[in-house]
């Protein structure tokens, strides 16, 4: 199921601005290798609960640590992301206090979807520092096909004629525009369907400053991506995926130099219809880096 608990597994990283951002720790806090990830755009950081507990389960060297966006899940201010840089800086702040708390600790980078994107931005900006290890990517979003972008434009504006034929003001943080995602964009899994219509921490709503945001953040993915450095990188991708141009983004991706991608039979969600297949790439890959 998708983890919802607002207690167990679940801290928080004061950020200094004084927002709190809460993250999952599934595994020991002592862990040697710790897998970072950032959630899609609608989601949380609970959808990553069948990943980490079968990371988790391999053994005490290794654990998942899941963190909420600004704006999302338990976080304050839901679907509302004020700035992109502010949503960047928050992990990157979070990563460095890990770091400097366990030195020893070897980070990897993680994102699904939209949070490859993040991920990507937090890379380019803490490269030539001492802070990552690897850069992982789960159905990464740099390229979403034409129908998933159609969708997303109709939405944003559809709330915006709304706004300007009513002749309202909308508050900055309230939620207005609509999410056109639905559970089957995801999977075509009856018990996870069910899972994400039930699942009450996803954004059905954000606010225009959340668009903007993801937009500011995606376009500067597909720059900052030459800009990471040396970081071995691993992307996976879902052979059945309806919301990510996967095609173009592989070709993306391979401008890199240390880059190695894998094909799983699934939807965008990867770690709900194969979390064991993921977990093997993921643990195996990691293994490989310490040798």
């Amino acid at each position: 199921m998708i983890d919802q608990t607002t207690q167990d597994g679940v801290r928080t990283f004061e950020q200094t601005d004084g927002y709190i951002t809460h993250y999952r720790l599934w595994g020991a806090e002592t862990a040697a290798d710790l897998v970072v990830m950032l959630h899609g755009g609608m989601s949380h950081s609970g959808w990553q609960a069948p990943l980490g507990t079968r990371l988790a389960g391999l053994g005490d060297d290794l654990a998942l640590l899941a963190v909420d966006l600004r704006g999302s899940g338990l976080n304050a201010v839901r679907g509302h992301i004020p700035d992109g840089e502010l949503a960047v800086a928050d992990v990157a702040r979070l990563l460095g206090s890990i770091k400097e708390a366990r030195p020893g600790t070897r980070i990897h980078l993680a994102g699904w979807c939209f949070g490859a994107q993040v991920a990507t931005v937090v890379a380019a900006g803490l490269a030539g520092r001492p802070v990552l290890t690897s850069l992982l990517m789960v159905c990464p979003g740099f390229f979403f096909n034409e129908r998933y972008s159609d969708v997303l434009d109709r939405s944003i504006d559809a709330a915006l004629d709304v706004v300007e034929e009513l002749d309202i003001t909308v508050e900055a943080t309230r939620p207005f525009v609509r999410m056109p995602l639905r559970p089957s964009d995801f999977t075509d899994r009856p018990q996870w369907l069910a899972a994400i219509e039930d699942d009450r921490l996803k954004l059905s709503h954000v606010t225009v400053g959340t668009i903007d945001s993801w937009e500011e953040i995606a376009v500067r993915s597909e720059k900052d991506y030459a800009q990471i450095g040396p970081l071995p990188v691993l992307a996976v991708f879902g052979t059945r995926d309806k919301l990510v141009d996967n095609d173009r983004v592989r070709g993306f991706l391979s401008g890199h130099p240390d880059v190695r991608t894998h094909e799983l039979d699934t939807g965008h969600a990867v770690h709900f219809e194969e979390p064991e297949a993921l977990t093997r790439l993921l643990a195996g890959f990691v293994a490989e880096l310490k040798r």
